[in-house]
């Protein structure tokens, strides 16, 4: 029995191909490296002004690296990894300079960790699906964008190309971004293999700060169920000191919160600590705090779980 998710994608694909945004599996053998290019943009392009949601990966929303991952698989039938974090290790490091449209850029947004990915469109421009900033979902973004431009870490490439230079593989780490002096031959990507369904959890990558003074933020961008989020925290305090970090649930019948996780580390001033990825498998209400050495409350950030459509 065919369930409706099912229906629902067979329709999509069939849309899709009607289009031409589609590349049928079996023919992907025998398009072009160019043609596979301009069939992930043109698919990408078709996705502008969707919106973005932590862990999603379907026309309805997306989050970056499932935005990313959904085009490859349904343009190209080539399999991504489903966190930004991991991108890294696939497919080919290439120079920026010689970025070709399709290829991945990544991104350090948090403080310490590849944490954004997006696609090159050419001309020095990226679409993508984005959560902060003035636009939310997916947009086009230059790259001589003071925000985007500083914080490239690396370019990927996961399509062949004929005979042009490749880069050392891009770091996990910020400040070390891959030069383009001294590249040296990364090991070539593996052939384009046919999509399968990922048991690999989604992790969103979320930074902040903890401010001189009380931040109270509510998250307006909703995570699906069955996200781990990575929370990377700043200390911009300007001084030392140590943090508690919590995470509550909010009980819907009472209102009341219930605390679930619980963390103390010291940070330098300007340092970042990076949590484990905590899983959310829960629909609901939640909020993660920081407090100061006596239990000040420093910054607390709500936010809101819900199901997988």
């Amino acid at each position: 029995m065919i369930g409706p998710y099912a229906k629902a994608r067979a329709s999509l694909a069939f849309i899709l191909f009607g289009l031409g945004l589609l590349v049928p599996l079996e023919a992907q053998a025998s398009f072009k490296p160019d043609e596979l290019r301009a069939s992930v943009l043109k698919l990408a392009a078709s996705f502008k002004g969707v919106p973005y949601k932590y862990g999603a990966e379907s026309p309805y929303a997306f989050d970056c690296s499932g935005f990313v991952r959904y085009v490859y698989r349904e343009a190209a039938g080539i399999d991504l990894p489903r966190s930004a974090r991991s991108y890294t290790a696939v497919g080919r490091a290439v120079k920026q300079s010689d970025a070709l449209p399709g290829d991945i850029f990544i991104f350090n947004t948090v403080g310490n960790a590849a944490s954004h990915v997006a696609l090159y469109t050419g001309g020095g421009r990226l679409i993508h699906a984005v959560s902060d900033g003035p636009n939310t979902g997916v947009i086009e973004s230059p790259l001589s964008d003071r925000y985007w431009g500083s914080r490239v870490i690396g370019v990927r490439s996961v399509i062949a190309a004929s005979e042009r230079p490749t880069a050392a593989a891009a770091p996990a780490t910020a400040g070390t971004a891959p030069s383009a002096a001294g590249a040296v031959p990364a090991k070539p990507a593996p052939a384009a293999k046919p999509a399968s369904p990922a048991a690999e959890r989604s992790i969103a990558d979320i930074g902040f700060d903890i401010a001189p003074s009380r931040q109270l933020i509510n998250d307006p961008i909703p995570t699906q169920a069955g996200t781990s989020l990575a929370f990377t925290v700043t200390n911009t305090t300007g001084k030392a000191g140590d943090f508690i970090i919590l995470f509550y649930v909010v009980e819907p019948k009472t209102l009341t919160i219930r605390e679930i996780h619980r963390e103390k580390v010291r940070l330098a001033a300007g340092a970042s600590y990076s949590l484990p990825p905590y899983a959310f498998d829960a629909p609901g209400k939640y909020k993660l705090a920081v407090k100061g050495e006596w239990g000040s409350l420093l910054l607390e950030r709500g936010f809101e779980v819900v199901a997988a459509k």
